[in-house]
């Protein structure tokens, strides 16, 4: 003779094969009176649902099926009542057996007073709740939950299925593993950890919390502060009321519409961003970085890929590393330092300051000072409105469309030539200096000095310094 223990008759009923047809079915009923307390379902191998009723009576209902008459007869639920509270719990008979096949399950509906507190655990079985109207605590295992119209803190767990919760009117924790986990509409703050599921929260009116792992993140408008962290898997942001804390590997990132600042670390995977209202500070390694309109300072770091932001209210700094930066519409100082990779910088509202290793820079509409070093590349400004510090090796330096008629202009390179367009109202003490090549002008210079690879003199009668050097290139200046 063989003993088989619950859990293994639970392996059985779920893995029974389609031949074995239940011979037994039986449905139980018990009703009693809620007197206080929290009402507590133990149950197994089979559904539970939950529903709220004005009064005082807690119904429970069950159907009880099985392939096996003697078995089936041995299951029921026992009811418990006291001022401490109701307690139902299933009971399943020990088993024995010849062999042969046998399944069994049961089905439990309960009824409870809306205001009465809940703690239900299931397991092998799906769980729906709905209309509670006091704190609850869910738990479940290899099924799905549903859970509708609560009011009041919850929390609910699950393993091996999904979550699904809707209109939750008060602070709830949502925890499951292997399944995914949908809330839409909650109230409270709201604290969702899942892994090796997607998660997916919409229109949540306080502060949202998700740790997730292996699975995809949804966060679609939150009223509060948001913190997000997840991994190998994509992150999709959108309309958060307060401010964003994100983190993210190897998984796309994407977020909009932020009124409060935004702090988001990711790794080899793309970062996109639109429409943050405050402060951005984006942390990116290996992967691109992609985004625009920023109401305050932007700081962004990134490596191994290509860096493009546009619109930024303010200061912005961006770090770089073997990957191009491209950063346009600046209003407020810009600061780029990165290697091996190509910097383009339009219409900046302030200074600019590049720092860069073999890769050439670019940069046009510069409302302030525009200070350039970089190495075996070339430079290339136009429409700088303050004074001018490039510092080059091996590359050439070419300027034009200066708007000040007095600046100070320190342009020196090796290895490589130097052109440089003057405005008609240009005011310069000029010195002019190369070592393997010439000077040649067509503007007018009052000549202090001169040979073939040095001039000296003014310009417009002099005044701001002007300091044109090169090795092994030569010297053009030309009118506008």
């Amino acid at each position: 003779m063989s003993r088989i223990s619950r859990w293994a008759a639970a392996a059985l009923l779920l893995a029974a094969p389609a031949f074995a047809v239940e011979r037994y079915e039986n449905n139980l009923h018990a009703n009693v009176t809620y007197h206080g307390g929290r009402v507590t379902i133990d149950h197994h191998f089979g559904r539970v649902e939950v529903r709220t009723a004005e009064g005082d009576q807690v119904n429970v209902r069950g159907t009880v099926r099985a392939s096996d008459a003697e078995i089936g007869k041995q299951i029921h639920f026992a009811v418990s009542n006291s001022d401490n509270g109701v307690s139902i719990r299933t009971i399943y008979p020990a088993i024995h057996i010849h062999g042969g096949e046998i399944s069994y399950s049961a089905d439990l509906e309960v009824t409870i007073p809306e205001r009465a507190p809940l703690f239900l655990k299931n397991r092998f079985g799906s769980v729906e709740v709905a209309g509670l109207r006091a704190s609850s605590e869910v738990v479940n295992g290899q099924g799905s939950i549903t859970f509708k119209d609560s009011r009041g803190s919850q929390r609910i767990e699950n393993s091996f299925g999904s979550i699904n919760v809707e209109n939750s009117d008060g602070d709830t924790t949502v925890q499951n593993a292997n399944g995914s986990v949908n809330v839409d509409k909650v109230d409270g703050n709201l604290t969702v950890i899942d892994r090796f599921g997607s998660v997916s929260v919409k229109h949540a009116r306080k502060d949202v919390t998700i740790q997730n792992a292996n699975g995809s993140v949804e966060l679609i408008e939150t009223g509060g502060a948001a913190k997000v962290s997840n991994s190998f898997a994509s992150v999709v942001v959108r309309n958060v009321g307060g401010s964003l804390d994100l983190t993210n590997q190897n998984g796309r990132v994407e977020i909009s519409e932020v009124k409060g600042g935004a702090i988001v670390k990711n790794s080899f995977g793309t970062t996109s961003f639109a429409n943050i209202k405050n402060d951005l500070s984006i942390d990116s390694k290996n992967g691109r970085v992609e985004g625009s309109i920023v109401g305050g300072s932007a700081t962004i770091t990134g490596s191994f890929e290509t860096i493009e932001v546009h619109n930024i209210a303010g200061p912005t700094s961006i770090t770089n590393a073997n990957g191009n930066v491209t950063a346009t519409d600046i209003r407020g100082n810009l600061s780029v330092d990165t290697r091996y990779g190509l910097v383009k910088a339009e219409h900046i509202r302030g200074n600019l300051d590049v720092d860069s290793a073999n890769g050439s820079v670019t940069a046009s509409d510069v409302s302030g000072d525009a200070r350039v070093h970089t190495s075996f590349a070339s430079v290339f400004l136009k429409g700088v409105t303050g004074g001018l510090d490039v510092e080059d090796q091996n590359g050439a330096i070419s300027v034009s469309g200066l708007r000040g008629g007095c600046n100070n202009i320190s342009l020196r390179t090796t290895y490589a030539p130097i052109k440089l367009s003057l405005p008609s109202n240009a005011k310069y003490n000029i010195d002019a200096r190369t070592t393997y090549g010439s000077v040649n002008t067509d503007v007018p210079i009052t000549i202090t000095r001169k040979s073939e690879n040095i001039l000296a003199g003014t310009i417009g009668g002099g005044g701001c310094r002007m300091e044109l050097v090169t090795s092994n290139g030569g010297i053009t200046i030309t009118r506008e």
